[in-house]
């Protein structure tokens, strides 16, 4: 390898410089770590779950905070090391989940909440071609009042069999379960015990998309048997998927 002059001056200027500051009593380690502090100073990382595919890979969320303990900004979103599913790493959409709540003014470049973000909940009346904003009362007792509605109207106590005799079942067929790969073990467990105290039949804890494949395919096996207009809606779904 040849070196030029102008190359091993600049080598050894830097490292006579370097001795002379730490004998005129320059602590560069302190330096260091004063900025390493600096860095991380009223930043908490939270650990999460990727809302994406169903892999469940992990994620730190880092996100500044005042002294009070109150959020500032979101910083960065990172794969969890410490998480055995992933270890760290994190595919293009999970990477990119710091878009979901933040994104980068394309003229200023300042960080601004992504104005697509819904961040209050959304209810359209039946028939209505608006969405109303509604406080997260109402929507989950608008929710429970549904369940409790459809679940009364079309519950089944007893089912007859082919000789005649009849058997307990204890369920309905006008309401599916669909989870999303945001749910860890355990909440899918909750769930499940949930709906299957309910009398629901059909679950699926996968991501959406093969969450409504699972469900159509119990339609067409007859396993479930939903109003005609939400079998439509399954069957629209379902067959882009299939070419």
């Amino acid at each position: 390898m040849k070196v030029t002059r102008r190359q091993f001056l600049k080598v050894t200027g830097a490292t006579a410089a370097s001795f002379a500051l730490v004998d005129l009593g320059f602590d560069l380690q302190a330096t260091a770590s004063a900025a390493k502090e600096l860095r991380i100073k009223n930043v908490t990382p939270t650990p999460t779950v990727c809302p994406y595919c169903a892999s469940g890979c992990g994620l730190v969320i880092y996100a500044e905070r005042d002294a009070n303990g109150n959020f500032v900004k979101l910083l960065s979103v990172h794969g969890d090391p410490d998480n055995p599913i992933n270890q760290g790493g994190a595919c293009s959409k999970g990477a990119a989940m710091f878009n979901l709540r933040e994104i980068y003014d394309e003229r200023t470049g300042e960080q601004m909440i992504n104005p697509k973000r819904v961040q209050k909940p959304l209810y359209r009346a039946p028939g209505s071609d608006k969405w109303e904003e509604k406080d997260w009362d109402w929507m989950l007792d608008r929710i429970a009042e549904k369940i409790k509605e459809t679940r009364d109207s079309n519950f089944i106590h007893k089912e007859k069999l082919e000789d005649g005799s009849e058997i307990i079942v204890n369920r309905t067929e006008r309401i599916a379960s669909i989870g999303g790969s945001g749910l860890d073990n355990e909440e899918c467990y909750i769930l499940s015990k949930m709906m299957r105290a309910l009398g629901v039949r059909p679950m699926s804890f996968s991501k959406y998309c093969t969450g409504v494949a699972q469900l159509y395919e119990q339609v067409k096996a007859n396993r479930f048997k939903p109003q005609q207009r939400y079998l439509t809606t399954l069957a629209k779904v379902r067959k882009p998927s299939q070419g």
